[in-house]
């Protein structure tokens, strides 16, 4: 009865062919075309709301699941790139992707206006062979290529990128601040900030407005260092490291959620900020008011792990916690943004007590 069925919606026309609807419903079935009519539905929607959106890698480490936390309830559409199944929860959208082998399609989102980077294999997650410092450098470069590769085809540009990136990017142990001007370091992880960042300007080329943060130690319950010390300290053999006088830049989580929903809010906003509080407390400092928040005993200061002792356990990893970054975070609070959490026994207290 019907050739053909026309509708426009916020200026966008469809035409719909009943006789070809029931031969599709036939070959794929009525429940996968409910997915196909639901997701076009969405597409709609979007569009009509002018509803702004992210793309987010590495969201499912503790940084990319906290700011997905923060942003989920507000009008944002939140895409995630996985490894897992794609899947759909509301306005979060769970695309598979896989950069080993250069797999990736954003034919279906109708629009990105955010890039958010974060993907990277933990630094401490396995020992470090040839093997997993090889997947350390590449989960970050190549990640980022591919990335670029396939930002550059769209259509329309995001309109702002940003880029993670680590504060072991500066050299180690120095009694004045680094700057985001500052020379690199010469160790394993500042060559590979460097070339994880040398991968993120390339962003700037298209045109996009473009940050990179230089991350420093995140403090959070539900991941990164605290989760690993937690029973440590719960057990009383929370002691310093070393010599205990290495310095630590730190940031709470929800700091660090702060300064990239700025990156992306501040148009000013553009290349390197180091994501650190104001304070750098010593590893001594750092030990003792963890103790004291989890109500564990400040051992005397002779009382420490010995240098050697790290080393011989962890290798060239102990180059981590036997290390000091002394950062500064003039930068990124000149750009406007303010802390939350600018000291380390207020920051704790907040993440155990509140």
């Amino acid at each position: 009865m019907f050739e053909k069925i026309k509708f426009d919606i916020c200026e966008l026309s469809f035409d719909i062919f009943p006789r070809a609807l029931l031969e599709i419903i036939i070959k794929i079935g009525i429940s996968f075309l409910i997915e196909i009519i639901s997701y076009v539905i969405y597409v709609i929607k979007v569009i009509c709301n002018n509803m702004k959106s992210i793309l987010i890698t590495g969201g499912t480490g503790l940084i990319g699941k906290s700011l997905i936390e923060s942003i989920s309830g507000k009008e944002i559409v939140i895409y995630v790139l996985t490894r897992s199944k794609a899947r759909s929860e509301n306005n979060i959208h769970y695309i598979n992707w896989s950069p080993d082998k250069g797999k990736l399609d954003l034919s279906m989102i109708p629009r990105i206006n955010y890039v958010l980077n974060l993907a990277g294999a933990s630094i401490d997650g396995s020992s470090w062979t040839a093997s997993y410092k090889k997947k350390i450098l590449d989960s970050r470069v190549n990640t980022t290529k591919l990335l670029y590769d396939k930002i550059k085809r769209l259509k329309k540009m995001p309109d702002v990128y940003i880029g993670a990136s680590a504060a072991g990017y500066y050299k180690k142990n120095t009694k004045v601040k680094q700057t985001e001007n500052d020379k690199m370091g010469d160790d394993f992880l500042s060559e590979v900030v460097k070339k994880w960042e040398n991968e993120s300007l390339e962003f700037q080329k298209l045109g996009i407005r473009s940050v990179i943060l230089r991350i420093g130690l995140v403090l959070s319950k539900d991941g990164g260092v605290l989760k690993k010390l937690y029973p440590i300290f719960k057990l009383f053999f929370g002691v310093p490291i070393g010599s205990g006088s290495q310095l630590i830049s730190w940031i709470h989580i929800n700091d660090m959620v702060g300064i990239i929903e700025s990156s992306i809010k501040d148009k000013k906003m553009q290349g390197v900020y180091n994501a650190v509080t104001p304070q750098v407390v010593s590893n001594i400092q750092f030990t003792k008011e963890l103790a004291s928040v989890l109500f564990r005993p400040r051992y005397p200061q002779f009382i420490k792990a010995p240098s050697l002792i790290v080393r011989i356990l962890f290798g060239e990893q102990s180059s981590l916690v036997l290390n000091g970054l002394n950062i500064s975070s003039k930068k990124i609070l000149d750009s406007g943004f303010k802390f939350s959490f600018s000291t380390i026994e207020r920051a704790l207290k907040d993440i155990y007590h509140k």
